[in-house]
């Protein structure tokens, strides 16, 4: 996914046509209202779509941490001349960034994030009350937006990219797959003995001098397998103010409803629109609704702090007190601030994973996401060299998409198909053929 919805190479025409989503009837905040994923969850997604290392959330405007010097400052104000041209325009492919910009990672990579929260899936799974299992889920919301302090760009995906994670710790096993380039359309699909969980993003956005619009577009859905109950919900968009003078910041806020597709309920949350200094930034209100519209439960708190729910009876009294999701609120010490959930389970490359991960036969070489070379050479710091090979990539990405027009052959995702859907109008379904191959892997190079 890109800075502004700014891909490095031009439009995928046909195939992005036949990628898009249409009519989503998920709730997306549209009209008023972004996303990320931890520290992480979608806010590190939007902050690192947004590139800039003087990005940071604070109650009023980021006083205390304008005061830091910001190395690319002046990369900044030279980038903007480039972007002028693009203001009040929905940029999906036009510009190629530079490398200072990004950080190790691919936005597939970043799609994993907010599975550091998966234990408020696991909680919802096993809980009995039907309206503090949908808590739980509107938790997790929470830990997708999540504020962090990574502040570098993810590299966009390119088309066909994949990217695995067999978390043992966890217990999961989550892949994300690059299914359109225009518009930028990222699906994943995250497995577990209690759920399965499947994310799409679907990316547009609008320049406006100093400020821009992040509007995520696409429908996710959950599967809580002890309860064989199904949730869905939208995305919210977001406004980053500052992007080329001042300190930056981002504002979540709009309307974001979880629906609980299995028996009516749901959950109405409402995040708040910053005001004046910052007035009521980060505040999140919500209430659960039974399948009869009556009020069963009200959540409030912070999304870069904390939910709290409270039991609503029969009769209309309030019960205790409960709190639903907690920020981790680690403070990581390295150069990209990335977490111990990202080192751990997102750019680590262990020798015996190396083998089993998909071969080079794709023509832009291998796909999972910690296999790229532009991506490798700057996590060894070589910024040249990683420019050099992220425009390399993008000449051939954009070689493969004149040829299948010159051949009217449109992309095929090898991994998940949209089909059509009674309620959703679509699915992007899995077809489990990754796992398959990769156990053929596994095999031929002993047990993993």
């Amino acid at each position: 996914m890109s800075w502004f919805g700014w891909k490095g190479d031009e439009k995928e025409g046909k195939e992005g046509k036949e990628g898009k989503s249409k009519g989503d009837k998920s709730p997306r905040g549209d009209g008023d209202e972004e996303s990320s994923s931890g520290g992480g969850g979608w806010m590190n997604y939007m902050k690192g779509l947004l590139g800039f290392e003087d990005l940071k959330v604070e109650d009023t405007g980021d006083e205390q941490h304008s005061k830091k010097a910001d190395p690319d400052a002046e990369k900044r104000k030279g980038l903007f001349k480039t972007l002028s041209s693009f203001i009040g325009k929905d940029v999906v492919s036009l510009v190629s960034l530079p490398v200072w910009i990004f950080e190790p990672m691919s936005f597939l990579q970043v799609m994993a994030e907010p599975l550091q929260y998966d234990d408020l899936l696991k909680k919802a799974a096993a809980c009995p009350d039907p309206y503090l299992r949908l808590a739980y889920v509107a938790g997790f919301q929470c830990g997708l937006y999540n504020t962090a302090v990574r502040t570098k760009k993810p590299f966009n995906p390119l088309l066909g990219e994949t990217f695995e994670i067999v978390s043992e710790k966890h217990g999961f096993k989550f892949l994300a797959e690059q299914v359109s380039h225009h518009p930028p359309i990222g699906v994943s699909e995250t497995t577990h003995p209690a759920y399965d969980l499947q994310l799409e993003t679907e990316l547009h956005t609008k320049l406006y001098g100093n400020s821009s619009e992040v509007i995520i577009h696409g429908t996710n859905h959950l599967d809580l397998k002890p309860v064989k109950e199904h949730y869905s919900w939208g995305h919210l968009s977001t406004y980053c103010h500052n992007i080329i003078i001042g300190s930056l910041w981002l504002d979540h806020f709009g309307e974001l409803v979880v629906r609980n597709d299995t028996t009516g309920a749901k959950c109405v949350m409402k995040f708040t629109k910053a005001g004046w200094l910052g007035a009521g930034r980060y505040h999140v209100n919500g209430e659960i609704f039974d399948p009869e519209g009556k009020l069963r439960m009200k959540i409030q708190g912070k999304w870069s702090d904390s939910l709290r729910a409270t039991p609503i009876s029969e009769d209309g009294q309030a019960g205790e007190e409960v709190v639903v999701w907690e920020s981790f609120h680690e403070q990581p010490n390295n150069k990209y601030n990335f977490t111990k959930f990202i080192e751990e389970e997102i750019i680590n490359i262990p020798p015996e994973l190396e083998k089993v991960l998909p071969p080079a036969p794709y023509p832009l070489g291998p796909t999972d996401s910690r296999l790229r070379g532009d991506r490798r050479l700057l996590e060894q710091g070589d910024m040249d060299a990683a420019g050099k090979a992220k425009h390399q990539m993008e000449e051939v990405q954009r070689a493969q998409r004149k040829e299948r027009e010159g051949k009217s052959e449109p992309w095929t995702p090898r991994y998940f198909e949209k089909v059509p859907d009674d309620k959703f109008e679509y699915r992007w379904k899995f077809n489990g053929k990754y796992w398959e191959e990769r156990a053929e892997r596994a095999k031929q190079h002993g047990p993993q």
